[in-house]
């Protein structure tokens, strides 16, 4: 089997088990297998395949055709314009997330030096971002240590200067914080069974709170002892909470006109 007819049989195959992105996810099996690019793919169509490459193409096929993420396929996920490594240890970044570092940035430049602490890490992206945008050091937790394992070699991989711990919550922390960002879990239980297949692929830890609303409403109260801002990604279940906190400052909305970042002045 050559490439030209890898291709065409992976796109079939997806596309019968109604991947909508089944052209793309094909021709990133195929690429990831390979290890080629574009170019390579498109210009060497009757380049034969070993079996080894063949086996591996129809696995991969099968796990998305379970609605496995590419992603986690891939082991890639861009993010502010930068590859993170992600394996379904972590949360994969997403375009929306995007928001928080904007806002930090913004407030960061008003602020010498600025202490940052980015909470519930997971693949480190927002820290390891924030640390090269800014040139600074930051510190990162997660209660997960296999997902601070995935921020270790993102930020090794990235050349980041950022400290990870191993720790719940906000408790590990003093006051003297300037900026706290967090992506912490906000789907509700009874809100899981909607998400579409491959978001269920990704760790329950990071997607639903312990507490439900109310682990939100506790991360807000410590904020405020420990940091002059908490920007932090919400869904439309916190909206009432956090429009009647009289510390929100703005909410902002993402590429959907969803209301997806919340921005706290303490």
């Amino acid at each position: 089997m050559n490439i030209k007819e890898a291709l065409q049989k992976t796109i079939q195959q997806l596309k019968q088990a109604n991947i909508a992105t089944y052209h793309i996810d094909a021709l990133l099996i195929l690429k990831d297998t390979i290890k080629k690019d574009d170019v390579y793919v498109l210009t060497n169509p009757q380049k034969e395949l070993n079996d080894r490459q063949i086996e591996e193409i129809e696995r991969l096929t099968n796990k998305r055709k379970l609605r496995y993420p590419m992603a986690y396929i891939t082991h890639s996920k861009e993010f502010y314009g930068l590859e993170f490594y992600v394996d379904d240890r972590v949360l994969i970044p997403r375009p929306e997330t995007e928001l928080i570092v904007d806002v930090t940035l913004k407030i960061a430049s008003d602020i010498k030096n600025p202490k940052i602490v980015d909470i519930g890490t997971g693949s480190g992206c927002i820290a390891i971002t924030l640390s090269k945008l800014l040139d600074t050091h930051i510190t990162a937790s997660d209660i997960s240590k296999e997902a601070l394992n995935v921020a270790k070699l993102n930020a090794k991989r990235l050349d980041a200067d950022i400290s990870l711990i191993n720790a719940n919550g906000l408790d590990f922390l003093k006051n003297g914080i300037d900026i706290i960002t967090t992506n912490p879990p906000y789907v509700l239980e009874n809100e899981y069974e909607l998400l579409s297949e491959d978001v269920k692929f990704e760790p329950k830890i990071a997607l639903i709170p312990p507490s439900g609303n109310g682990f939100i409403e506790d991360l807000i109260e410590k904020a405020k002892q420990l940091t002059k801002w908490l920007i932090m990604e919400i869904g439309p279940s916190q909206l009432k909470i956090i429009k009647n906190s009289r510390y929100i400052y703005k909410i902002i909305r993402d590429f959907s006109n969803k209301e997806r970042v919340a921005v706290f002045k303490f």
